[in-house]
């Protein structure tokens, strides 16, 4: 298990004393929309969440990804209305949590999630704001790899299961922009894709890529 998914278990790990109730969704089902009433913040237990905003020209952008142990839905604090969609890209157990029931001890437990989140975001902004698209969606490929996305296969290389419109919405690019990309990287013998997966055979390549080498 990597750094970031064993930080992720720990703080599924950490109790918190308010209580909550627990939610289920599937793959692709959406837990709240821009405009819905913020009245519960949430806290993802198992599976991988994605925080989405859709741009004047109505071109969807990820703007981060909730991992096992993160909390989210903190516009709950402002008695505001969401800003963005929230959507389960695995089956998914979240908790939902009456924001007014919560204590000093967890909103500090609350706070330090936001933090590594935050830390999460700055990262993902560069990795959007530099290289060009063969770097970025190969930062990506690398990003996803470190998510519930993630599985192996019978021979132990990575699969990530992921479409190319999810990697154009990450990427902030488009879906055939991606497409050549990945053929690309299929053709050099770095990836392998099918069906809405991807496996990676060559992640030190990739890594590479990734930074620009």
């Amino acid at each position: 298990m990597n750094s970031t998914m064993n930080d992720a278990a720990k703080q599924t790990d950490v109790p918190i004393e308010a209580p909550s109730q627990m939610l289920r969704f599937q793959r692709k089902q959406t837990l709240y929309h821009n405009g819905d009433p913020a009245q519960s913040v949430f806290r993802v237990r198992d599976g991988l969440i994605r925080i989405t905003r859709m741009t004047p020209e109505g071109r969807i952008l990820t703007v981060r990804h909730v991992m096992p142990g993160d909390f989210f839905g903190e516009e709950a604090f402002m008695d505001a209305r969401r800003e963005e969609m929230a959507e389960a890209l695995t089956n998914a157990q979240v908790e939902a949590i009456d924001p007014q029931l919560i204590n000093h001890s967890d909103l500090m437990t609350i706070t330090q999630s936001l933090s590594r989140q935050m830390q999460r975001l700055m990262d993902y902004e560069y990795h959007l704001q530099t290289g060009d698209l063969r770097q970025r969606v190969a930062r990506y490929l690398m990003s996803l790899s470190e998510t519930p996305l993630a599985t192996r296969n019978d021979e132990g290389r990575i699969v990530v299961s992921a479409t190319h419109e999810l990697i154009a919405e990450g990427t902030a690019s488009t879906r055939e922009s991606v497409s050549k990309i990945i053929t690309e990287l299929r053709s050099e013998g770095l990836i392998e894709s099918g069906y809405r997966s991807i496996v990676l055979l060559d992640t030190d390549t990739l890594e590479e890529i990734a930074e620009g080498f």
